[in-house]
């Protein structure tokens, strides 16, 4: 989703309602509607190449979308997420036959049913070209070179230079270097920083699950999202029926470091009642806190018929 300003979570995760009832803070604890864990992680994590094998950066972010369990629920959405088949045009696939996907920083993988045969007859027609095999996949460039797919029967693999980059990385090596990932041919994010693992481990599955490690942020307003001790952050949403349990994850160096206060403000200063990516907790009902070894966790409940309405 590069070819577009907004950040792909932005657009693929939500079109939420431009209007919320205003959340009320407590300090109870985790319910087990959003505990971490139990689930194969693997679904994810097998993508994710160590920072440095998919880009220059040392951190990047990662998203994880059930697409066969939000179909599922597509019945209790405010519209229809159509977005996701923007990550893998010229490809045919209806959002709601795919399995997954998996957002590898300016990488996509997604898996469905489908035949190597079927997505090349539209990528051909799309004008693109075959390059090398690799992985057991075969590589498709478009006629300018700026888009990539990897190719291989039930998965796609795609990845387009960023305009928006300063320095744009060859859609190419992003596609191997996620591929590499999956065959354990480079260290995994995961396996490369315990800080990623502590938070995968706390995240584990859902409909959405999103992550990334970063820089220590000191000296910042806790109000801006980021905290001194910081080094990794997440979230969850879980559909079931009309309800999403939202789930977010932070992790801090040391567990001196977390510092419930500083959420809380955080919600309080996200919180204006008017809804949208600018305001994530406005319409986030029975918030909850809790510190949890070196990790902070927000929880709370959303009605899932606002997210896609202006899909």
């Amino acid at each position: 989703m590069s070819d577009r300003p907004l950040p792909r979570r932005t657009l693929l995760r939500r079109g939420l309602a431009a209007a919320g009832a205003a959340a009320a803070g407590t300090t109870a604890g985790c319910s087990s509607l959003f505990s971490g864990g139990g689930d194969d992680t693997g679904a994810f994590t097998q993508w994710l190449p160590k920072p440095g094998a998919i880009g220059a950066a040392e951190h990047y972010w990662f998203d994880y979308y059930d697409l066969e369990r939000l179909a599922s629920q597509r019945e209790t959405l405010g519209g229809e997420p159509t977005v996701f088949e923007r990550t893998w045009r010229p490809v045919g696939l209806d959002w709601a036959d795919a399995t997954s996907a998996v957002a590898v920083d300016s990488a996509d993988v997604v898996t469905a049913d489908f035949t190597r045969s079927d997505a090349v007859s539209d990528l051909e027609d799309a004008g693109y070209s075959q390059g090398d095999e690799y992985e057991g996949s075969t590589l498709y460039h478009d006629a300018d070179g700026r888009t990539v797919f990897g190719v291989t029967d039930g998965t796609l693999v795609v990845s387009r230079v960023d305009r928006y980059a300063s320095d744009p990385v060859d859609p190419a090596s992003r596609v191997r270097a996620v591929l590499d990932a999956q065959t354990g041919d480079v260290t995994r994010y995961a396996e490369a920083s315990e800080d990623m693992q502590t938070l995968v481990d706390e995240l584990g599955t859902a409909t959405f699950v999103s992550g990334a490690t970063r820089d220590d942020a000191s000296g910042v307003e806790a109000e801006s999202g980021r905290y001194e001790g910081l080094v990794a952050e997440g979230s969850t949403s879980t559909f079931d029926g009309g309800t999403v349990a939202e789930k977010w994850v932070y992790v801090y160096d040391s567990p001196q470091d977390v510092d419930i206060d500083a959420l809380r403000a955080y919600v309080e200063a996200n919180d204006d009642g008017t809804g949208g990516s600018s305001a994530p907790f406005a319409t986030v009902g029975d918030i909850a806190y809790e510190k949890k070894g070196r990790k902070g966790i927000i929880t709370g409940t959303r009605a899932a018929d606002e997210y896609y309405e202006d899909a």
